[in-house]
This record gives structure tokens, C-alpha cells and sequence, in this order.
């Protein structure tokens, strides 16, 4: 689970086909530098939350092709929300981001698990459907001219910002027209300059048959001016890219277990597997040997011959062909 201590209680998890994705701390450097890039609304500013330090996370997980993901926003256990200096007429919402389109802006109610799984689009007349998260492969293409570099830094990641959020005391017509996400197709090496990306998010479309009644929303706005988010957590996923990035190591040699006695501990040996290069040989021919093959038995197509050997008087060796 993904937690910082400058928000205690809070958890934020991926959840892939039900179950929550297993998940890999990134190099230290890499956490560091992303988390210079970004740009934080600071509601700790006493002594006391000094030294929290930035409040952002970095955390890999394992991508599975074609199978449904959820974010869940856990405050089951966020019985202190107003330790994080938040005031009473503040709330906390969250965006979820996946490969850079952001799937809208939600309110992070206290004690439960707050969870996001599909974005709604559509309009009134359309019709509306719930486009349910996944993961897919990403084609990688060679060349390119790096003009797309921009946006496919966003690529394979899912980061969940947290903003605070006061009510203007105004209220608006809720949208009855809303667009699908964009669809990533393929992208190019040169635009991911290096990064190990594999994997997209796709989206299942299924059809809302009870149409959402469109209610007059309340507003709100973000308490710092300048829309900063006050924590993010960020998931990368890949598949094979954990390997090729060290994120996840390598599969370790073979190891043998020898268990001399059960009440004796066990001896665990490392085996290196090698190729092993077998050479077959190829049979001998008769001819170069200078043998000749004698009729197999009872062979149609080997008669056999018989023959009457005689020693003449000088010592010599007669063979006798003729039949009796």
C-alpha cells in the first residue's frame, strides 16, 4: 500500500482482477527527482509537520494484459483528519490519472474506502456507458521524431492526486454531454526516451440501462489559488519493463534443496543451468569401414548362400558355390 506519514491512515492501492497489485519501491533517485518536478500545495506548515518531508510516493506495480483495475482510496482508518491541519469547512477530494487523461474529480469520504473503477461518458440523448479500466499491451514503434515525447511521459503511469477542496456556495447544472478518453494506439521509441513502457489503459464499455438523473451539483474550488494538489500518489505499471528497469529482479539461478534429516536445517545449493551442448554422432558407413553386412535371417531380400570350403593339396583355400 502506498501511505505517507504526513497524512496518516490514509492508504491508496491499485486492486488488478480483485486483488491488490503487488507492489515495488522505486530507486530512491528516481523518487526524489519526481518528486522536485512536481509542485505541492503545503497545508503543513508548523513545526510539527516539518519534517514529513515531500508529501509524494512512488510505487511500481505489475500490469496483467486484459485484466480490470481499480483505485481505491482507503480512509477507513482516518479517524484524525483534522491532525492534517485541514480545516472544518474543507474537504479532501482526489483525481485519478491514468496515462495522463484524468478520469474526474471525486470527494474522499472519511471512513470508508473510496473506490473508482470506470468513467462515465455519454450524453442524454446517446445514452450513457461505464468505461471499466484495464490494462493492454502497448505496440512500440521504431524511430520517430520525438515530437510526442511530451505526452508519452505520462504513459504508464497512474498517479492519484489529493486536493483540498471548500465549497463556493453556488450551484451548476451537472454536464449532459460528456467525452470518451483518448485511446493510446501505439507510440514511438524515440518519444519514450529510454523508458521501458509496454503496457496502456484501455477501457470496457458497457451500457448504463438506468440513465443517471443529472441533479444540480454543488460547486467547489481548491483552497490554494494556484490548484495545487496537497499529496500524489503515484503507481507505475509495466510487465516486463520491471525487469528491464531492476525495478524487480531478475528470476535467481535454480536451487536444490538438500534435506539430510528432517530435524536437521536444510542446505539450500544454487545451481547455475547451462546449455549443454550435445554432440550426436552420425553413423559410420560400412564401405569407409571396410566391412561387409552380414543377411539378416530369415530376410526375403537377403537369400542366403551356402557354401563347401576344401584345402587343396599345396595348402590353398577352394570355395565350393555349386549346390548339392
Amino acid at each position: 500500500m502506498a501511505i505517507l506519514s504526513c497524512l496518516p491512515g490514509l492508504e491508496v492501492t491499485v486492486e488488478v482482477d480483485s486483488q491488490r497489485a503487488h507492489e515495488y519501491d522505486a530507486g530512491l533517485e528516481e523518487v526524489e527527482s519526481r518528486a522536485e518536478e512536481s509542485n505541492f500545495h503545503p497545508i503543513q506548515q508548523t513545526l510539527q509537520h516539518r519534517h514529513f518531508g515531500v508529501p509524494y510516493v512512488l510505487k511500481c506495480i505489475e500490469a496483467k494484459p486484459g485484466k480490470r483495475f481499480i483505485f481505491v482510496v482507503d480512509m477507513t482508518n482516518c479517524h484524525h483528519v483534522f491532525d492534517w491541519n485541514i480545516g472544518p469547512s474543507e474537504q479532501l477530494s482526489y483525481s485519478c490519472h491514468l496515462d495522463g487523461f484524468c478520469a474526474g474529480l471525486l470527494r474522499a469520504c472519511n471512513g470508508v474506502q473510496n473506490v473508482t473503477e470506470y468513467w462515465a461518458t455519454g450524453s442524454r440523448v446517446a445514452g450513457w456507458k461505464r468505461r471499466y479500466f484495464r490494462f493492454e499491451g502497448l505496440d512500440v514503434l521504431e524511430g520517430g521524431d520525438g515530437s510526442n515525447a511530451e505526452n508519452a511521459k505520462k504513459y504508464g503511469t497512474l498517479p492519484v492526486r489529493l486536493f483540498l477542496k471548500v465549497g463556493t456556495g453556488r450551484i451548476a447544472a451537472a454536464k449532459d454531454d460528456i467525452e470518451g478518453p483518448p485511446l493510446i494506439h501505439s507510440v514511438h521509441e524515440k518519444d519514450l526516451k529510454g523508458r521501458a513502457v509496454d503496457s496502456k489503459v484501455s477501457f470496457n464499455s458497457e451500457p448504463i440501462e438506468h440513465q443517471p438523473d443529472l441533479n444540480p451539483i454543488h460547486t467547489t474550488k481548491c483552497v490554494d489559488p494556484r490548484g495545487r494538489p496537497i499529496a500524489v500518489f503515484e503507481f507505475r505499471y509495466r510487465t516486463m519493463g520491471l525487469h528491464q528497469e531492476c525495478v524487480i529482479p531478475c528470476p535467481r539461478p535454480v536451487h536444490v534443496v538438500v534435506n539430510a534429516d528432517e530435524d536437521e536445517d536444510k542446505e539450500v545449493i544454487d545451481v547455475e543451468e547451462e546449455d549443454k551442448k550435445r554432440i550426436k554422432r552420425e553413423p559410420e558407413d560400412d564401405a569407409s569401414r571396410g566391412l561387409k553386412r552380414e543377411a539378416p535371417k530369415n530376410d526375403a531380400q537377403y537369400p542366403v548362400s551356402s557354401y563347401k570350403l576344401r584345402r587343396l593339396d599345396n595348402g590353398d583355400a577352394e570355395i565350393d558355390l555349386t549346390d548339392d
